[in-house]
């Protein structure tokens, strides 16, 4: 359950860029560290993380997650779609704790003031069926 989701927003090979020359637009919304939990229930404690984001010279949005409670190599996020009112991220591919197998989780998340709530679903990195899906909080924190 530690690499659950890894899911969330969400690159360890795609560290955050400059924020100076971050180019303007909808990604600029959802640069940033975001601190959050993610859940496969309503009675699920949680899984911590840290995202760290940044609006790269081409554009695009990438970044990093990495957990909190465990230790485990970051895993890269990229961002597949942004608009002013969601962010679809990919994350990975990765090894996930909680699957026992090499996966790509997927994420989509709003932003309503310093939040960053969505949905996640875990797949093998080869494709294939969901190996687990939930929901996942965060909150905008100092860099």
């Amino acid at each position: 359950m530690r690499t659950l989701l890894c899911a969330v927003l969400v690159a360890g090979a795609c560290a955050p860029g400059d924020r100076s020359r971050a180019a303007a637009g909808p990604g600029a919304k959802y640069a940033g560290t975001w601190e959050g939990r993610s859940f496969r229930s309503a009675s699920d404690s949680g899984i911590p993380w840290r995202i760290v984001t940044a609006v790269t010279q081409d554009g695009s949005l990438r970044g990093t997650l990495t957990y909190t409670s465990v230790t485990a190599s970051p895993v890269p996020i990229r961002t597949r779609e942004v608009s002013d009112t969601a962010l679809v991220n990919e994350l990975g591919p990765y090894h996930s704790l909680t699957a026992d197998a090499d996966v790509i989780t997927t994420t989509i998340g709003k932003v309503r003031g310093d939040s960053l709530n969505g949905t996640f679903e875990m797949r093998p990195a080869g494709g294939g069926k969901p190996l687990m899906s939930g929901t996942f909080r965060s909150k905008r924190v100092a860099s």
